[in-house]
């Protein structure tokens, strides 16, 4: 099946600004990436970057890094970020798709990163193995990719199945509120989570403005990811359950993941049977 048709709309178009005042103030894997980048030899690519909240701490330690993203909106954002806080920065933005990137401009690199679930974005195990595959290309021979997923539990799918649910709210200076509302359908045989969010903006005199955006994220367990990242060309795969680094166990919040790249071919020929 051909699931590119599927995301050819821009999730990110009406709610990025909204986005980024959720999810900006998130801080907990800046310093494990940083580390990582700092033992990385070599340009560092981000695929699936948005607006750059990973990619401007980076820029600002002095990284040479360069952003893949298919939102124009956010690579847009990343953009501004970039120039206010890391001005003086090595910093490419792409406008690509993870799946489609069998070429990136500045390659080979020396570390790849799919960060806060952004693999999940690809919808099928043939889509996100083809984008593994994609990151291997990218990287010279020993170099690392890190992968940041969400462990996907009974718990965390059954949560996330109860209806919809206020995640998220915030005051602005202005004296607006905003809310975040999500309702998400699993879809257990395709790992997949169709996901429905409602930025609510009311502002101080009442009026209400809504911004909607829809798209699906496919979940993917740790055994299955290792399979990929070996059929990817990866070797030496190492599994953590959070940015401590402590070993994933059922109670793990995140799949935090590190390989390193082979020298070898890279085998995708990974195929779903009935």
């Amino acid at each position: 099946m051909d699931y590119r048709g599927t995301r050819q709309v821009d999730p990110y178009h009406a709610i990025a600004a909204l986005y980024d005042l959720e999810h900006d103030p998130f801080q907990d894997d800046i310093n494990l990436i940083l580390n990582f980048a700092g033992l990385t030899e070599g340009p560092i690519l981000e695929m699936g970057c948005g607006s750059g909240r990973i990619l401007a701490p980076l820029a600002e330690a002095g990284f040479t890094i360069v952003g893949l993203d298919t939102s124009t909106t956010m690579l847009e954002r990343a953009q501004t970020r970039l120039a206010n806080e890391a001005p003086a920065a090595q910093v490419s933005l792409v406008e690509g798709d993870m799946a489609d990137a069998t070429h990136v401009p500045g390659d080979p690199f020396g570390l790849v990163m799919f960060t806060l679930n952004s693999l999940m974005h690809l919808p099928s195990p043939e889509l996100q193995l083809t984008g593994l595959a994609n990151a291997r290309r990218s990287l010279a021979p020993g170099s690392q990719i890190l992968i940041d997923l969400v462990n996907p539990t009974p718990d965390y799918l059954v949560s996330l199945a109860a209806g919809p649910a206020l995640e998220w709210s915030a005051h602005l200076d202005d004296g607006s509120i905003v809310d975040k509302w999500a309702f998400r359908n699993i879809r257990a045989v395709d790992q997949i989570i169709d996901t429905t969010l409602w930025y609510d903006r009311v502002g101080a005199g009442g009026e209400l403005h809504r911004f909607r955006s829809q798209f699906e994220l496919r979940f993917v367990h740790a055994n299955e990811l290792a399979l990929m990242l070996t059929a990817a060309g990866f070797t030496d795969i190492r599994t953590y359950g959070n940015y401590d680094l402590d070993p994933l166990d059922d109670s793990s919040e995140r799949i935090f993941v590190t390989a390193e790249a082979s020298s070898g071919e890279t085998n995708t020929n990974l195929t779903s049977h009935p």
